[in-house]
Formats: structure tokens, sequence, C-alpha cells
């Protein structure tokens, strides 16, 4: 069986990282004799014997598997009318705006730019405060994949 001993700064605690069995390793506090996770190639659980996946679920107002399982939903396209907007609905997205379009986040009592037109960016939208705006004379599409 294999083990790397590690020993932490702050607190001066040793931990071990052991092959339990052929595939499988635990991260055990050896210096208090508590085991904190054990993981397999498709597997994570804590100390209780809780699968990470299944408390990240717990924890997801949507129901969904936790981001950290499962990264990225799917592509939605949204289009933007000439000089119009559209509100970028609640949740964490990577947008790449139309060519014309560039994302918009409302700070203090006004819009404010937060890209260029055909931004590639990171939205975190509260429903209300994240939005496109398309600054050309003609409908164009943007595309969201939300992440968390």
């Amino acid at each position: 069986m294999g083990r790397i001993r590690l020993v932490g700064g702050a607190s001066s605690k040793e931990y071990q990282i052991l092959e339990e069995t052929s595939g499988e390793l635990k991260i055990k506090n050896a210096t208090d004799g508590v085991d904190l996770l054990k993981a397999s190639s498709t597997t994570v659980t804590d100390a209780s014997g809780v699968s990470l996946k299944t408390h990240g679920d717990r924890h997801r107002a949507d129901g969904g598997d936790p981001s950290f399982m499962v990264p990225f939903g799917n592509d939605t396209t949204v289009s933007v009318g000439a000089g119009g907007t559209y509100t970028i609905p609640r949740g964490m997205y990577y947008v790449k705006c139309g060519p014309n379009t560039k994302a918009q986040i409302y700070i203090g009592a006004s819009w404010q730019d937060y890209s260029s037109v055909g931004a590639l960016i990171l939205i975190v939208s509260d429903g209300s405060n994240a939005r496109l705006y398309n600054t050309g004379a003609a409908s164009e599409n943007s595309t969201l994949r939300r992440v968390a």
C-alpha cells in the first residue's frame, strides 16, 4: 500500500494520502485519526461516506447536478433586435456576444458597458442586473452557456 505524508503549515498536523484498494485513495488527518475523503475514478465521498455528488445535489436551487460535476449546460441562442436589449436570466453564463452586441451591467443608476461588441465573457446575473445590447442596425444572435 502506497502512502504520502504531508505536514500542515498552519496547524502542524500530519495528513496522509493512502492507497485503500487498487484504484481507490483516502486522505486522512493522521494526527487526529480522522478520514477526510475517499476517491476512486468515479466517486468522491466525505468522511461520513456521503458522495460529494449527492451532497451537491441537495444544495442546487434548481435540483440539477452541481456545477463541479457537470461544468457546462447547453448553448442557448438569443436574438436581439437592432438597438434592442435582452436581459440575461439569473445564473452564471459564458456569453458570446454577436458582432454588434455588447454586455452591460446595471451599476448605481445606469447601465455600464461590461464588454466590447463581439466579446466572449463570463457574466453573473441576478436576473435583472445584466443584459445584452445590440448596437447594430439589424437583429443578431448571441450565445449563452449556463455554468451555474
